[in-house]
């Protein structure tokens, strides 16, 4: 239980952002004509966030500051998650939340490579080099996380296939009547 709420604190770490959550718009709304504009975009996002960033001059240092942080909380939860393949018990919950951290993780990566164009256009100076090293260590955050995620499932699948999928004992009777 304890490392199930570690898992799930961690998760949530890597959730958090310095921005507003985007909320596409769905389907339905995008082929009707009068709600194309209903939603709060990734776009949006990283404007709010950049437009957040101070001091005017070193927004990109701050930027990468917050990325490092998120990057940091992702690293905790790989750390916990590859725990938690010896956990005693596994749920389905524990892989979906290593999942949704990982999609997090992909947003967030989006929205500071976003957020780092909004500053160039607010004139400042991003250096291409930090922002693709930013860019790749949320390359290797995702897989490592991915392959942590896999890992659960397929002990999550050993335990299910132990405890429904095992052969049955064969059953010895006494035929000599005694």
């Amino acid at each position: 239980m304890a490392e199930r709420d570690l898992l799930a604190d961690a998760a949530e770490a890597v959730a958090d952002a310095p921005w507003p959550k985007p909320e596409p718009v769905s389907f339905v709304s995008r082929i009707t004509a009068g709600a194309i504009d209903d939603g709060f975009t990734k776009t949006d996002a990283a404007e709010v966030y950049a437009s957040k960033l101070q001091p005017a001059g070193a927004r990109f240092s701050v930027l990468e500051a917050d990325a490092g942080a998120n990057l940091k909380a992702a690293d905790q939860l790989l750390n916990i998650a590859e725990n938690a393949v010896t956990a005693p018990r596994l749920t389905g919950n524990d892989v979906a939340m290593v999942e949704d951290a990982i999609q997090a993780l992909r947003e967030n990566r989006q929205i500071y490579v976003n957020a780092a164009h909004q500053i160039e256009k607010l004139g400042e100076t991003v250096d291409d080099d930090r922002l693709d090293a930013i860019r790749e260590a949320y390359n290797h955050a995702i897989r490592d996380l991915g392959e942590a995620a896999d890992a659960l499932a397929d002990r999550l699948d050993r335990d299910q296939s132990e405890n429904y999928a095992s052969p049955t004992k064969p059953r010895m009777h006494n035929l000599s009547g005694v």
